[in-house]
């Protein structure tokens, strides 16, 4: 990406807040490093709040504009992409990836857009039945064809918007997400502050992270916990927070377990409690690629998971790193956890693998599409409109 002039910035990345969660991790990250490898970076906030903002460089300038509606955000990211012209606008999150195709389009400016897709949108739409979700879906569909280039973070997150939203597969990449880091290494190593958490403790623990939502659906995980038959038997310990917190307590007093099952909330270090645990379990009904998967293999912490679309075959490799088990199946969970508690493992192994997934070589791949994919992209649609034309003329 040819350096533009001092005031212009390279790479514009929006998002419509920092409050948490896995898309603004992963935003905060690769801006981070994009700084640190020498380009010049701006993100645009729709509202400047959020957990995230802490961990944000110096080396980044944040853009406030102010407001919490997507659609009352476009206005404004129009305003600002004819002020700062950046090269390239990187969007991610639904609302905002509409947000940010419609603002590029009106403000007429050369910026090309980008936008990340973290989740199968075709499952996603078929799972939430709120109106206002099914809107964003629907303006999706209309707009995510209009983007110079769509990134998808798994091979089927990639397939699904190209089959179902329109895409040109030469639009569109697959660049999984950017997890592992320094930070997660050092982190994991700290002590965890929870009375399970001992080195002479008798009882295994299995570990779930994740909003206490449908989606993730620990009601499977608990009942696959009441229904092993391992000895001793283990504990569970899911770290999040979410609207389904109530039901899963009352699930786990239903099924007789309360006492080994335990929801602490979140915490500001998973991490350290990832590489303390026996098992890693993720119970997803669908996701898109589970950074909390990798984050656990780069602890070394022996892995279990649904074969949800999408993300947990393409990490575990087919099952080479992890058991897989059918989305729902409480006997299948339980017998895989049961399996990997009694197994050996080589944590080396889970940790080099989670290597392909660290921050440095993912932001390379960025630059990579943000270089030359959208790039030769533009002129290969730029040529096309001017042969259209003279066809015409």
């Amino acid at each position: 990406m040819d350096l533009p002039g001092e005031n212009r910035p390279d790479i514009s990345m929006y998002v419509p807040s920092l409050r948490g969660g896995g898309a603004e991790r992963v935003i905060v990250r690769l801006a981070n490093q994009f700084a640190e490898q020498g380009y010049s970076v701006e993100l645009v906030l729709g509202r400047e709040e959020g957990a995230y903002l802490d961990h944000v460089s110096e080396a980044v300038t944040v853009v406030d504009l102010d407001t919490r509606r997507y659609l009352a955000a476009v206005p404004k990211l129009v305003d600002y992409l004819r002020t700062r012209r950046p090269t390239v606008l990187l969007s991610t999150i639904d609302t905002a990836n509409v947000a940010a195709i419609v603002a590029t389009k009106l403000s007429r400016v050369e910026t090309r857009v980008v936008i990340r897709i973290s989740n199968m949108m075709s499952v996603k739409e078929e799972m939430l039945d709120q109106p206002k979700h099914r809107l964003v879906h629907l303006t999706a569909k209309r707009t995510y064809k209009h983007a110079d280039h769509v990134i998808g973070v798994s091979a089927e997150v990639t397939d699904d918007v190209v089959t179902n939203f329109g895409v040109p597969q030469r639009r569109a990449s697959t660049v999984y997400n950017p997890v592992v880091n320094e930070d997660l290494r050092s982190q994991s190593s700290e002590r965890v502050d929870h009375p399970w958490f001992h080195s002479d403790r008798e009882r295994p623990i299995v570990l779930g992270v994740g909003e206490l939502a449908d989606q993730k659906d620990f009601a499977t995980l608990i009942e696959a916990l009441a229904a092993t038959d391992y000895d001793p038997e283990p504990r569970l310990v899911i770290l999040g927070e979410g609207q389904n917190r109530e039901p899963l307590e009352r699930l786990a007093r239903e099924h007789d377990i309360a006492h080994r099952v335990d929801l602490p909330g979140f915490v500001d270090n998973p991490y350290s409690y990832m590489a303390d645990s026996d098992v890693f379990a993720l119970s997803s009904k669908w996701e898109g690629c589970p950074n909390v998967l990798i984050e656990a293999m780069a602890c070394g912490t022996p892995l279990v998971a649904t074969d949800c679309r999408s993300g947990p075959r393409e990490i575990l490799a087919a099952g080479e790193y992890g058991e897989l088990v059918p989305v729902g199946d409480v006997e299948k969970l339980s017998q895989a956890i049961s399996s990997t508690l009694a197994a050996d493992h080589d944590t080396d192994t889970l940790a080099q693998r989670a290597e392909r997934f660290s921050v440095s070589a993912i932001a390379d791949e960025y630059l990579h599409v943000l270089e030359h994919g959208v790039v030769h992209e533009s002129h290969a649609r730029h040529s096309e409109t001017t042969s259209t034309t003279d066809t015409h003329s």
